[in-house]
C-alpha cells in the first residue's frame, strides 16, 4: 500500500466499497497501516505481510480498522474515487460490448 493507492474491499457489514489511502501511518516488514478515506469516512486499513519461508514470496492479507472520522468531506480524494469508478464502467461497457 503506498498514498493515493485506490482499492475496493469488503466492509463489516459486507458491502464492497472502493476506498483510497489517504497517508501510511505506519510500515514495518509484516504490516502497514493506513489512514484511507471512502464514503465520507476517514478509517484505519491494514495490510499484513507473510513471508513463504522456501520461496521469500510475500502475500499480503488485509482488514479494515476502525472509523476515526464521520462525514469528512475531501473533495480532492472524492474526485480521485470517481474517476476510478468512471474508468471502472468504461473498462466493464468495453468488456461487455457496449
Amino acid at each position: 500500500m503506498k498514498k493515493n493507492d485506490v482499492f475496493t474491499f469488503t466492509a463489516p457489514n459486507g458491502v464492497e466499497v472502493t476506498g483510497v489511502v489517504t497517508a501510511i501511518i505506519s510500515s514495518t516488514k509484516y504490516q502497514t497501516v493506513a489512514l484511507c478515506y471512502a464514503q465520507n469516512r476517514l478509517f484505519t486499513f491494514y495490510e499484513h505481510i507473510a513471508y513463504d519461508i522456501e520461496t521469500g514470496e510475500a502475500e499480503s492479507d488485509y482488514s479494515y480498522g476502525e472509523i476515526l472520522v464521520e462525514y469528512a468531506v475531501l473533495p480532492e480524494y472524492d474526485e480521485m474515487l470517481a474517476r476510478y469508478n468512471d474508468l471502472e464502467v468504461a473498462q466493464a461497457e468495453n468488456i461487455n460490448g457496449m
